[in-house]
């Protein structure tokens, strides 16, 4: 319980009076007026205490109960008043730590036998369920002389997946994906004839067509191509390093996901592996929808470790869990010297006979470190620290270049586009 102004009103009267009391002569008949001051004001407190004691207020949370990671939702808290007189109230904004917090503390005022919505936005930043806290507050007295401790239960449970494409792609094929599906491309098998255009290879005319319907016939084939892909995330305590509104792990998970729609879109087989300083998660690549949702409900249950990661542990599971050649997507961090030699042992593992492409951030805070302009004493040991470091994530790279292995190091916001990138240039050259 916290006073109000106007509790504060009445303790400053009864000092005045007792003040003049003590110090006025003429004012020595009226030494006792400082009590009814006093008086007044516990016996309002009483009567607040004995009214709230009796009101039941009801809170619940208003938001949809899946949320995606890093993508802003909106939510409401519903608080819901029984009693016969509007009630104001305040309340800190707890959330759980899977949600970006917010600050600062919220007023409202909840009408008579009614409800107050207070609306605000939530930023999901961890996987996994997340119960929402109990919520401090304090509810002004009907008074107004003191401000009474309450705490508000929503009880309400909201589950953080990873976020998908913003435009999402329909998969084609049957949702257990055990049809392949047929598009134009440079198979051996005929997927349609076609009026011919112009730069289509003279060897792809069908001239039979051609004499038959007077006009120039193109024969297009099937593509045959259906990659079977494995996705490996670091989940080490490196991985909790901070990329944007995420940490680095949270960034990996939703290109996982995300890459895991994109395979189905093109009818490739999609797994997942999840390690730090050992395996955390495997699933086996499998096609179609059941296996974009097995890759997804494993990241959901999934967050990172304090412990070092073992990736070479990792590639020997990859290899028990691939029966012909594959490509295998690594993420994890690029900038990590302590494990630059597992890395190299993992990717030894891998390839062959598996094509590996390894992704990781590009720190551009730690770049800008580097050739930021010296103004304390200490900036010129601060910028040979980034510098060296940035020079050990630049080796790092080039030692992986040097055993064939594709290295994507982009920006936070730029590795997602830079990966899938990478894959489609692999699979328009037939690289696996």
């Amino acid at each position: 319980m916290h006073l109000a102004g106007r509790a504060y009103v009445l303790v400053f009267l009864a000092a005045v009076l007792g003040i003049s009391a003590i110090w006025s002569e003429a004012a020595a008949g009226l030494s006792g007026l400082w009590r009814i001051p006093l008086a007044l004001l516990l016996a309002g407190l009483t009567i607040e205490a004995w009214y709230l004691g009796r009101v039941r207020l009801a809170a619940r949370l208003d938001t949809t109960p899946r949320a995606f990671l890093g993508r802003a939702q909106p939510a409401a808290l519903a608080v819901a008043n029984a009693a016969g007189r509007p009630l104001t109230l305040e309340y800190a904004p707890a959330l759980p730590p899977g949600f970006e917090p917010l600050s600062g503390v919220r007023r409202l005022t909840v009408p008579a036998r009614g409800v107050c919505r207070d609306s605000f936005t939530l930023v999901p930043v961890r996987l996994g369920p997340q119960r929402w806290p109990k919520l401090p507050a304090r509810v002004l007295g009907p008074l107004r002389l003191a401000w009474w401790t309450r705490a508000l239960e929503p009880a309400e449970r909201v589950r953080v997946a990873p976020d998908t494409l913003r435009h999402a792609l329909r998969p084609r094929g049957l949702a257990g994906g055990s049809r392949t599906r047929r598009v134009a491309g440079a198979g051996a098998e005929l997927h349609q004839l076609r009026a011919y255009a112009p730069g289509d290879p003279l060897s792809r005319i069908d001239w039979k067509a051609t004499a038959r319907a007077g006009t120039l016939v193109t024969r297009e084939f099937s593509e045959d191509q259906h990659l079977d892909i494995l996705v490996a995330v670091d989940a080490g305590r490196f991985s909790r390093v901070g990329a944007g509104r995420l940490d680095r792990f949270g960034l990996y998970a939703n290109i996982a996901a995300r890459f895991a729609e994109v395979a189905t879109h093109n009818d490739d087989r999609i797994g997942l592996v999840v390690y730090a300083d050992r395996v955390l998660a495997a699933c086996a690549p499998a096609r179609g929808l059941a296996g974009m949702t097995r890759v997804r409900q494993a990241l959901e249950e999934l967050t990172v470790r304090a412990a070092e990661s073992d990736p070479t542990a990792a590639a020997i599971r990859m290899r028990a869990l691939l029966k012909h050649r594959s490509l295998v997507v690594l993420l994890t961090d690029l900038d990590d010297a302590s494990i630059a030699g597992q890395l190299t042992r993992a990717v030894r593992l891998l390839s062959p006979p598996h094509l590996t492409v390894v992704a990781g951030v590009r720190s551009t805070e730690i770049e800008a470190l580097a050739a930021r302009e010296a103004r304390a004493w200490d900036d010129p040991w601060i910028a040979l620290a980034a510098a060296e470091h940035g020079a050990r994530a630049a080796a790092q790279r080039v030692r992986l270049a040097r055993l064939g292995v594709p290295v994507v190091a982009a920006p936070a916001e730029q590795l997602e586009p830079a990966v899938f990138a990478e894959y489609e240039t692999l699979r328009r050259a037939r690289r696996v």
